[in-house]
């Protein structure tokens, strides 16, 4: 990586791990795309085309699904029948 020391000996404990200034404790993420960036839909097979973290539609449909589903749900539990008490007998 570039821009950074290897590793610097006057940091102690934790922040020897953690921290921004040497390799060591940089995190190897490549934070240059992101979701709207243009990317080939043609690599998408699938349920991957229409459910996908990297274009905007995909993430869209991601989130439709999720309210769908936390939707569903809630109707299930509201609208199911709820247990008739066994009738007394003598």
């Amino acid at each position: 990586m570039a821009g950074g020391v290897e590793d610097d000996p006057n940091l102690k404990g934790l922040s020897r791990i953690f921290n921004s200034q040497t390799n060591r404790g940089r995190a190897n993420v490549n934070l240059n795309k992101m979701a709207g960036d243009a990317v080939d839909e043609s690599q998408f097979k699938g349920l991957s085309k229409y459910f996908n973290s990297q274009t905007n539609r995909g993430r869209g449909n991601t989130a439709k699904a999720t309210y769908a589903f936390f939707g569903v749900v809630i109707l299930y539990f509201t609208l199911k029948p709820k247990k008739q008490a066994a009738p007394a007998t003598k």
